[in-house]
């Protein structure tokens, strides 16, 4: 296993090494230093009371009279999420708040619930409603029953075993990977069993794991280097109350309305460590703020453990806020942002120290108060039942996400992304039609997004934001469709790096192609091929790549 992965239980972890660095600490002071002492577990004081007064408001902010019970987030790769979208568009659900992902499974049958209750009134045609009865709404009957009748499901319970997956990979060349929670594949055979876990005691604790087993014929690319790895993907443990949440452990999130990409956090890189707060279903603001309509947030706090340069800023403390809006049933509205500061040789933080890098727009470069930024606003308008009016499609969907680097009134160095999706394209059924652009490379400077002397806005080597990276651009498009038990989907991305900052700019072009077919309800077989050209790989010039991708992946949900 790897060594960060031998304590994935966060809260567990959090304690034992809150209480081992106070032991180390004062034991490397000695008695005779009370001063010392004070100085060196200050920082330590600072960030309990800084997540503590997090705590606090938040809770206060997400009070509501709704009964939830503890219930795990829902992984990215199940095809809920896709499924979510074509209801939304088809108006089956509105109270759904789609830019801050993974969804808890409880929020997923309360939205289901709303959904199948207007299809009971009778007020959307009965083919819409019949997609609700797939396979992706009867893996989340229990939740949709325990919000229609409150204590209908055991309070306590265990899966072994909820979804087991086995997946082999043959690539050709250095093909690129992205969007996949930071699992790596490399030139030759790769393969990967995994399985998920959940249990849930007295409605009030749940918990995930997400064990994997992994094979690379050749790790890090080296001709006989094969390696098999067992590790521990993802594992976390919530802790509800009415509906604030907090989860201590090892997850994924994505931030923002984009489909490909996001600017600040998407899953391109590993899950990482942390203790994150919010609220699983939307709420109402206090006061005047109500008229923002519902409500939900993301606030995280993670010491990021992956191997970083220099001994100072090794360990870094990642700091996110993310606030969702939803003003009119079909506008939705976020703001998101990231801070990566400290680290082992800056810890002497105060609690106003904190305050200070966090929420001043100030460069401190080469003083404790160094950090590295990101802030984004985004917007999502889906517009249902419009065939009338353009003909193309039965619903769309435009969206746009605008972010800028920490310094500036506003702040600059902004980079943006901004796309389309049209559902039932040409009256194509559970068909959807995609494109989306993202540009990160600003005009003064074009490298400064996700790069940092100090703190470079990335885990395990890949940025937590969108995959192209930075002074950068991406093109996408994709169709997809669902046709009884098979599914598909078609597509281009194009891929520009070193825009800017480089005299042979690298270009990348995938063409890709999946198809699935359903054998049971809770079970389905996967096949994926992608080909990629890249001109001046690596900034080289006249360094020409021609990749291949081809994958099979069988899974089983119980």
């Amino acid at each position: 296993m790897k060594g960060k992965d031998g304590c994935f239980w966060s809260f567990t972890c959090l304690i034992w090494r809150c209480v081992h660095r106070l032991g180390e600490e004062y034991s490397a002071i000695g008695p005779t230093g009370p001063e010392e002492l004070k100085v060196s577990v200050r920082p330590m004081n600072s960030m309990r009371i800084t997540i503590l007064s997090a705590v606090l408001f938040f809770a206060f902010l997400s009070t509501s009279s709704a009964f939830a019970s503890s219930s795990t987030n829902v992984p990215f790769a199940l095809p809920l999420y896709r499924n979510m979208e074509l209801w939304v568009a088809k108006g089956l659900i509105q109270s759904n708040l789609s830019s801050t992902r993974p969804f808890s499974r409880a929020e997923v049958g309360r939205l289901l619930a709303e959904a199948l209750d207007k299809c009971d009134a009778g007020n959307v045609p009965s083919a819409e409603c019949s997609d609700l009865q797939g396979p992706t709404a009867k893996y989340f009957e229990e939740e949709t029953a325990e919000v229609r009748s409150q204590g209908s499901s055991p309070s306590t319970f265990l899966k072994p075993i909820d979804a087991l997956s086995i997946t082999y990979n043959h690539l050709s060349g250095p093909f690129s990977i992205y969007n996949n929670e930071g699992i790596n594949y490399y030139d030759g055979n790769n393969a990967s069993v995994e399985f998920q876990s959940r249990a849930r005691l007295w409605n009030v604790f749940s918990f995930f794991i997400q064990p994997i087993f992994s094979y690379n014929q050749k790790f890090d690319r080296m001709e006989g280097n094969d390696k098999d790895e067992l590790r521990m993907h993802k594992g976390y443990v919530k802790l509800t109350a009415g509906n604030f949440e907090v989860e201590a452990g090892r997850d994924s999130l994505w931030w923002g309305p984009g489909y490909h990409g996001a600017l600040l956090m998407s899953n391109n890189a590993h899950p990482f460590d942390m203790v994150k707060l919010s609220n699983p279903e939307p709420t109402f603001l206090p006061w005047i703020f109500q008229y923002l309509g519902p409500f939900k947030f993301n606030l995280i706090f993670s010491e990021l453990r992956d191997d970083r340069a220099g001994s100072d800023m090794a360990n870094p403390y990642l700091y996110g806020l993310r606030l969702n809006f939803k003003p009119h049933p079909f506008f939705e509205a976020g703001l998101s942002q990231l801070a990566l500061f400290g680290g082992a040789g800056r810890r002497d933080l105060g609690f106003l120290d904190v305050i200070k890098i966090l929420y001043s727009n100030k460069n401190r470069d080469n003083t404790k108060l160094e950090s590295n930024q990101e802030v984004a606003v985004d917007v999502a308008l889906t517009i249902p039942h419009i065939r009338k009016l353009i003909r193309v499609a039965d619903s769309i969907k435009i969206y746009g996400e605008l972010g800028a680097e920490d310094t500036g009134t506003p702040p600059d160095r902004r980079a943006y992304l901004v796309g389309m999706a049209l559902y039932n394209p040409f009256a194509a059924e559970k068909a959807v039609f995609r494109w989306e652009y993202a540009d990160l490379s600003p005009g003064s400077v074009p490298a400064a997004w996700y790069n940092h002397a100090s703190y470079p806005m990335q885990y395990d080597g890949r940025v937590f934001g969108h995959h192209a990276g930075s002074d950068a651009d991406d093109l996408f498009f994709e169709w997809s469709q669902d046709v009884e038990k098979f599914f598909y989907k078609l597509g281009l991305d194009r891929e520009r790096s070193g825009i800017q900052t480089k005299a042979d700019v690298q270009e990348k072009n995938q063409y890709f192609g999946e198809m699935g077919y359903r054998i049971k309800d809770n079970s389905n077989i996967t096949v994926r091929y992608s080909y990629e050209e890249i001109t001046n790989y690596m900034n080289v010039k006249d360094d020409d790549k021609r990749n291949h991708f081809l994958g099979v992946e069988a899974a089983l949900y119980f």
